[in-house]
């Protein structure tokens, strides 16, 4: 007998509607694990056990409900049909398609090495689901064998969880393949409800512009203009602990000016210096027709809401800020610190009602693809989109005996491709961070070229 959708009403989430979300938010591990993989397969579908005992929605899949014309309907969370479904983990031995662990790691674990048609089941950005296809998971944790080791690929639905609430669902797995019990906080927030975690405004209430999200109608096609679609692609940038200490050290005494801020977090100033260096590329090719600039960062909102939510919440709550800037000037390609210092404050200056109207605006929207946080940006032009995992401890985690404790590498596998978008990927134990991004083909072979990069960081592929 089918479970009823309405099993899981509490979990409406309000800014998991957005219909861009409609993907996978995908991130894996390379392990060296102690055992065989019968021992290991035991041990991942035992640990998924417990999280599902907990954490029942986890087992569950996303449809739509109320969709029609003119109405996308809401994204929400129901169990499978019992005994279809039994565990989120799946476990392929694609040895034959892939690289071996030692060969991964000796070219840095690139790009190239890491096909998402081999080792994920479930597309990440730009890519979305079709739910006529087949149902769509909350959560795939996927055990893909290669010769000497072990690819874990994490893939959770954009629409019940965003990057921060996937990686404590990552840190709740690995304290149960630790053996460990869950922290009541855990268990809480976890399973809260999420329809009042951010608080939707009445028609008297003050908000903040939004028009910027709202997503616009398309030009009409020029059907003389056959310009060939661009060779863009994926790679990865890598950039070591003691070069990203310098980095931020050459960041804090650049750009200072009195009454400007002057605390910076190591992502601000590596994410100042990779636009401005993907900039200054972009700028070999192109003439500068736009007189400005914009750099968009995707942030954890928890914090910045009235009363904030815990990281313990597994909901979406992104919010993104706009760091906009002249195209000819020096914090457009060269003054790391000014523009570091620039995305700080724009960071800082994020307030409750800001997250607060984005959320009640999509909330009264019949079409969520109507709203979309990077709507009025031009990434194939000057823009770029940045997300990052870096400051999220993941690289840290103790995955158990079984798959021999912490991981030996962690990437996001290559997907189709979406120019100017970025992903900073969970810093090592070591302090360095690889940074994945998508541009075009000549671009990259400047950056490649760049004395300015090299002086930081490194090309992986």
């Amino acid at each position: 007998m089918e479970t009823a959708p309405q099993d899981f009403p509490h979990l409406q989430d309000v800014l998991g509607q957005m219909g861009f979300l409609k993907t996978y938010v995908v991130i894996g591990y390379g392990f060296r694990p102690r055992e065989n993989t019968e021992e290991v397969t035991k041990a991942l579908k035992d640990a998924a056990q417990k999280l599902v005992e907990t954490f029942p929605w986890v087992a569950g899949q996303v449809i739509r409900e109320g969709s029609g014309p003119g109405k996308t309907g809401l994204a929400t969370i129901v169990p499978y049909p019992t005994g279809e479904r039994t565990t989120p983990v799946i476990v392929k031995d694609v040895s034959d398609a892939s690289a071996s662990l030692d060969d991964i790691l000796k070219a840095g674990a690139p790009m190239h090495l890491l096909g998402g048609d081999v080792f994920a089941v479930r597309k990440g950005l730009p890519d979305s689901y079709d739910e006529s296809e087949g149902p769509a998971p909350v959560l795939v944790i996927q055990a893909n064998i290669i010769e000497g080791g072990v690819f874990l690929v994490f893939q959770g639905n954009h629409h019940a969880m965003d990057m921060n609430g996937m990686a404590h669902m990552m840190r709740l797995f690995s304290k149960a393949l630790r053996g460990e019990p869950f922290s009541e906080a855990e268990i809480t927030h976890g399973n809260r409800e999420r329809l009042t975690a951010i608080k939707l405004l009445g028609p008297d209430d003050q908000k903040a512009d939004v028009s910027m999200m709202m997503v616009q109608p398309a030009p009409p096609a020029n059907p003389e203009a056959s310009a060939a679609a661009p060779d863009v692609q994926w790679v990865y940038l890598h950039v070591d602990g003691p070069k990203l200490a310098e980095l931020k050290a050459a960041a804090l005494k650049s750009g200072e000016c009195e009454g400007s801020q002057q605390w910076i977090s190591t992502d601000d100033a590596l994410s100042a210096f990779i636009f401005q260096r993907i900039t200054a590329a972009r700028m070999k090719r192109m003439d500068k027709k736009e007189p400005q600039i914009t750099f968009c960062r995707a942030v954890n909102g928890r914090r910045f809401l009235d009363p904030p939510l815990p990281k313990e919440y597994m909901g979406h709550m992104v919010y993104c800020t706009f760091t906009t800037v002249t195209l000819d000037s020096p914090v457009a390609i060269s003054d790391v610190g000014a523009l570091a210092r620039q995305i700080r404050t724009d960071i800082l200056s994020i307030k409750s009602n800001d997250i607060e109207s984005i959320a009640t605006a999509l909330h009264e929207l019949d079409d969520k693809n109507a709203l979309a946080y990077g709507a009025s940006l031009n990434m194939s032009g000057w823009d770029l989109m940045m997300s990052s995992f870096a400051g999220l401890g993941l690289n840290h985690l103790d995955f158990g005996d079984v798959l021999g404790g912490r991981p030996v590498f962690s990437k996001r596998p290559r997907f189709a491709p979406i120019e100017g978008l970025l992903y900073f990927m969970p810093k090592t134990t070591d302090g360095d961070v690889d940074v994945a991004v998508c541009l075009r083909v000549e671009d990259i072979q400047t950056l490649r070229n760049d004395e300015e990069f090299l002086k930081y960081g490194s090309y992986v592929g």
